[in-house]
């Protein structure tokens, strides 16, 4: 069963960086409110760029709000999750006492380190890190989509009444 989390990434040169040799692109990760989503994700290497449709893939707009599904895997050798039209990775977290690392397929580690004393319950669940025993690993499959806003229906005002949703024929 997969699980998905929303967020809005906006870009933030500040936190771009340079670690041993790899550029990341900064982002301010919020919830789709726009207030701060307390995660560790702050900057994304070439690979999670394009896996979440950012950099040169912004095509000129600052943010972009994102879907990120989760298909959990019962091992690392169960064939790819399809998903038509979306780039899908595999990885794995593996937890070391509070936290839990991302790997990418081949075993190699990524920067993204997610802890259960400062990333918010959302998204600790989200990728399942409370799940996981010391020492224990999950393999999944990840993909991003962009997100549809939510519609919100426009409301008028009535002196005598206060708010009314205008009928669905009326908007377009």
């Amino acid at each position: 069963m997969s699980r998905t989390l929303r967020l809005l990434l906006r870009r933030d040169s500040s936190r771009d960086r340079v670690e041993e040799g790899v550029p990341y692109e900064g982002y301010q990760v919020l919830w789709p409110d726009g207030r701060p989503a307390a995660v560790s994700m702050t900057a994304f290497c070439k690979h999670g760029q394009r896996l979440l449709g950012l950099g040169r893939h912004l095509a000129g707009v600052r943010e972009r709000l994102v879907d990120l599904i989760i298909f959990p895997l019962e091992d690392g050798e169960a064939s790819l999750t399809r998903l038509p039209g979306h780039r899908v990775r595999r990885f794995s977290l593996q937890r070391e006492g509070r936290q839990g690392r991302l790997y990418f397929f081949d075993g190699t580690p990524t920067t993204v380190v997610f802890d259960l004393d400062h990333d918010e319950a959302p998204v600790l669940h989200w990728i399942g890190l409370p799940s996981l025993h010391d020492g224990e690993r999950q393999w999944f499959d990840l993909a991003a989509r962009p997100a549809e806003p939510t519609v919100r229906t426009p409301r008028t005002i009535s002196p005598a009444f206060g708010y009314h949703p205008l009928p669905r024929d009326t908007v377009s």
